[in-house]
Order: C-alpha cells, then structure tokens, then sequence
C-alpha cells in the first residue's frame, strides 16, 4: 500500500435502494479513479434489476446476494469486502449519504500514518446525535458508518446476522490488530438521512 495513493473500496448494501441516489451524488465528485463503489443488493426481498441498472450507470459494481433471510445487510457487506481491491474498506448504508469531505479526510488520515491501521471517524445520526461520544468500542456507541479499515484479509472479522452486527464486524476487526491499533478521528464521515 503507497502512503502517496491510497485507493479506497465504497461497501454499500441494499434492499429497497430508493435513496440510493442521495448516495450517489454525495460520493461521486469525491472519487478517485482507482476507487470502487461495491453494491449488494439483497435479493432475498425480490427482484433489484431497476437498482442494478442504476448502479451500473453510475459506473459502479454490482453484485447480489440472497442470504435466505432479512439480515441488516450483513451478509452483503461480508460478500462485498470478498470482492473489495481497494486499500482501506468504507463502509455506508444505502440510505445515509457522505459528509462533503469525507474521502479527503479518510485519505489525509490514512497518508499521515506510518503503517496501515483501522481508523474510526465521527457519524451524525438524526436518531442518535454525534457518534461516538467517547474513544469506547461498546455496543450502541460505534457502528459500520465510522469504521475505515485497511484491506488486509487476515486482519477483518465478520458483520453478524444481527442488528449490531456492525459493532460485532468492528470488535472483531480490532480483536486481530494489535492494541491500541485504532485511530480515533473527530471528522464526521457519514450522514444518516
């Protein structure tokens, strides 16, 4: 991984996709050419070919996955890090849009390191405020939306069936990293809508 270029793989899933081109606009003037938005559908809810359309004129991926049940998503963001050639992992559902800055401030903070490491920004929620309010991985006070982690196989854990599935993909991340590994980062990121 260059400290100069540091390409970044967009991991969004999706059921309904009605906000998807909120997304969209919130993210395009922010990409590079080596970077990748990554959408899976989730199929289990029934046909996406009007989503898949809307993908592909963007120019994005698409993949599908039927994990069989209703999941949060998880299962599509686990099969969308499998395809992900980016070097960092940035994770948004399809609903919730990028602060104007973000992909700046992700590469900034991710050059100002000296070796690859996970970094947790800030997320606004209109249900939950500002996320996290204290440097604490706890269930309820982090989620996917903030979570940036290098694309190292070996060192990711697992989004869970559950709803805090996300705070379960993140401690397990973390479990594989040694500690103190996590940079904390006061930008906020993601947006929820």
């Amino acid at each position: 991984m260059s400290r100069g270029l540091i390409t970044l793989s967009i991991i969004v899933p999706t059921v309904g996709g009605g906000y998807l081109p909120v997304l969209f606009d919130s993210v395009r003037s922010q990409l590079q050419k080596q970077d990748e938005v990554i959408v899976v559908g989730d199929t289990h809810s029934g046909p996406l070919e009007k989503m898949r359309e809307l993908v592909e004129e963007e120019g994005f991926c698409w993949l599908e996955l039927n994990a069989g049940k209703h999941a949060w998503g998880h299962p599509q963001i686990n099969y969308g890090i499998e395809h992900a050639r980016g070097d960092y992992l940035v994770f948004n559902d399809d609903d919730d849009q990028f602060a104007g800055d973000a992909l700046v401030n992700i590469r900034r903070a991710a050059r100002s390191l000296s070796e690859p490491r996970p970094l947790m920004f800030r997320f606004r929620s209109g249900r939950n405020g500002l996320l996290w309010s204290e440097q604490v991985i706890r269930e309820g006070g982090v989620g996917g939306h903030e979570f940036v982690v290098p694309n190292i196989p070996e060192r990711l854990g697992q989004w869970t069936d559950r709803y805090e599935g996300d705070f379960d993909f993140i401690s397990s991340t973390l479990a594989k990293w040694p500690e103190n590994s996590l940079v904390w980062r006061e930008e906020i990121i993601a947006l929820a809508r």
